[in-house]
């Protein structure tokens, strides 16, 4: 994942989880009849946050998913060597794997 894409959505959760943490400490500073209204206003928050946060998870992985098969057309002698790296490292996690099982 790009840094600034990580960043954005590290930022995005940060503003999501301070927008509830601010709700729940309402809630629980007034534990009266206006609590219960103070914890669905928190809950409504992290449901909007998390709609929000999969939304843009979604449009970014459509974007990357382009971008992966528009080089892999491009240069499939490169497309097929990285891959094939990538199972023989798999193929290592795994045999490291059963052998630390094993001992």
């Amino acid at each position: 994942m790009p840094k600034p894409l990580a960043k954005k959505l590290s930022n995005t959760l940060d503003d999501a989880l301070d927008d509830v943490m601010h709700e729940l400490k309402r809630a629980s500073e007034s534990l009266e009849e206006g609590a219960e209204d103070q914890f669905s206003k928190a809950s409504a928050a992290l449901t909007k946050a998390a709609q929000v946060l999969a939304g843009e998870v979604r449009e970014r992985s459509a974007k990357v998913s382009k971008t992966v098969t528009a080089e892999a057309k491009e240069h499939p002698v490169a497309a097929a060597t990285a891959l094939a790296v990538a199972a023989a490292a798999l193929v290592g996690l795994v045999v490291a794997a059963r052998r630390t099982k094993a001992s």
